[in-house]
């Protein structure tokens, strides 16, 4: 279900502008073909006034699909789209006594303009217009119907129409503010980020490493995939509880987001670069580093991160961490075999005595140990906070 969220929401925030990018450009392909159609006919049989006009508002929506084929973000395409409809509209009204059926092709024009448009601005076109066809129907002698409408049948079958498409574009445009809303409010965190550590989760992660891994390829910077585990983090859940072991969890989460850059050098946009990727086990995708000393400072930070102890209202002291580092395309050109050599690493750094980081390579670099062991055989205890009793 996140997975799907993850790769939807964004999509359904935005579902509006595209639904009607797709809305307009169907009506306008149609509009065209009909439009050519009727206006070669109209010149052939020498009606060039219509066939003139038909082939004018034909080119119109030809070069607004054109436009709008380039600039889909632009929202100007469905008043041309509308303007052009109404003003056929309006020739058919006045000038298409000679087409005996042309007061049927009201129906799918307006029908266009209520879901090209957005809910109230097709309301009000839709409303306008039915307004000004039942004046001109029943109190002027502009318009000739033709003697097998009922104008009053017309007018309430219009009107029927008008109703049911205004209502479908009204309920649909509910749904989508309602989830745009949503998606503003930061809904998007539920699907993108671990509800614990406020780190990206593991399928975010993966869906931006993989684009972030092929957009440095061919740099000449460094870049490493990085699998954290937490040392003898089963002990602290077994003898602490699993409340002071999610303290730890969010503790070693805000001390990676403080220490670890989270924002692209060109975007200045936050990324998922750091993730929780299951249980205490964390895991980093370090790109743009310029040599091996770099990285293995930024690994020597990393693992000093708990050298201070965490604390809050019990204290656990020496807590440490193990990493495994594969470095990307050296040790791995997919996100599969990269995130499988990383975490390989990570399990022979524990093994070898924990608190240290190792490379999955170890021509990389040196392997640095790091002073201060914990012994997963001693626990300290916890010291209660002193607190004053009211």
């Amino acid at each position: 279900m996140t997975n799907f969220a993850g790769q939807h929401l964004e999509e359904m925030a935005d579902m509006r502008s595209a639904r009607k990018c797709k809305i307009v450009l169907l009506c306008s392909v149609i509009a065209v073909i009909i439009m050519i159609y009727y206006g070669t006919n109209h010149v052939i049989s020498q009606d060039y006034l219509f066939g003139t006009l038909n082939i004018f508002c034909a080119t119109i929506l030809a070069c607004n699909l054109f436009y709008l084929r380039y600039n889909p973000s632009v929202n100007v395409s469905d008043i041309v789209l509308s303007s052009v409809l109404l003003f056929q509209a309006l020739l058919l009204l006045f000038y298409g006594e000679h087409i005996s059926d042309r007061l049927l092709w009201l129906y799918p024009i307006i029908a266009a303009i209520i879901f090209a448009c957005e809910f109230r601005t097709g309301l009000f076109l839709s409303v306008s217009l039915f307004i000004f066809i039942t004046i001109v129907c029943f109190f002027t002698n502009m318009v000739t119907v033709p003697g097998q409408f009922a104008i009053d049948r017309f007018l309430i079958s219009l009107l029927a129409l008008i109703v049911l498409s205004n209502s479908s574009a009204y309920f649909y445009s509910k749904v989508v503010s309602y989830i745009q809303s949503l998606y503003k409010e930061g809904i998007e965190d539920l699907a993108y980020r671990d509800k614990l550590t406020g780190l990206a989760n593991r399928w975010s992660f993966e869906s931006w490493a993989l684009g972030k891994l092929e957009q440095v390829k061919n740099n000449e910077t460094l870049t490493a995939m990085v699998f954290l585990d937490i040392d003898n983090f089963k002990s602290i859940n077994d003898t602490y509880g699993h409340e002071i072991g999610d303290r730890v969890l969010q503790h070693f989460a805000n001390r990676l987001k403080n220490n670890i850059r989270t924002k692209d050098r060109k975007t200045q946009k936050n990324d998922y670069s750091i993730a929780r990727f299951a249980g205490d086990e964390f895991v980093l995708l370090l790109y743009g580093v310029n040599s091996v000393d770099d990285l293995n400072s930024i690994l020597g930070r990393i693992c000093h991160l708990f050298e201070d102890s965490y604390q809050s209202t019990a204290r656990i002291n020496k807590l440490t961490v193990s990493a495994g580092v594969a470095i990307y395309p050296d040790d791995a050109d997919s996100m599969l075999e990269l995130t499988r050599c990383a975490d390989k690493a990570m399990y022979s750094a524990k093994h070898s005595g924990k608190n240290q980081y190792r490379y999955y390579n170890p021509e990389h670099a040196k392997l640095v140990n790091v002073k201060d062991e914990l012994d997963s055989t001693k626990v300290t205890p916890l010291k209660k906070a002193k607190t004053n009793d009211s």
